[in-house]
């Protein structure tokens, strides 16, 4: 993802403070990397999560019954989808997100 959000990042050009239209654009396109980035970030805290909670109940599952041992690792494969569906949704928002070049 940061691959991504680093060729939307450029250095202003001179007097992009007293543009008014030049100073809402870069602002909307700051705040949409910044939220993009936290968007991902935290659907890949919660998939780190998901997937150590039921890695833990695999195991211990594992450990009384292998039969059960697939079924639950499908239930974590879901759950680390979580993750790769939040870089999607991450890739879609800063999608319209260009910082201005010229004034």
């Amino acid at each position: 993802m940061a691959i991504i959000l680093v060729g939307k990042v450029s250095s202003p050009p001179a007097g992009w403070d007293t543009n008014t239209n030049f100073y809402r654009q870069a602002l909307f396109c700051g705040f949409s990397v910044f939220w993009t980035g936290f968007s991902v970030g935290f659907s890949n805290l919660v998939c780190g999560i998901c997937v150590g909670i039921t890695g833990s109940g695999c195991a211990l599952s594992d450990a009384q019954e292998p039969e059960t041992f697939v079924k639950i690792l499908i239930v974590e494969i879901f759950g680390s989808a979580i993750g790769l569906f939040g870089v999607i949704v991450g890739i879609i928002q800063c999608g319209d997100s260009i910082f201005p070049k010229e004034l």
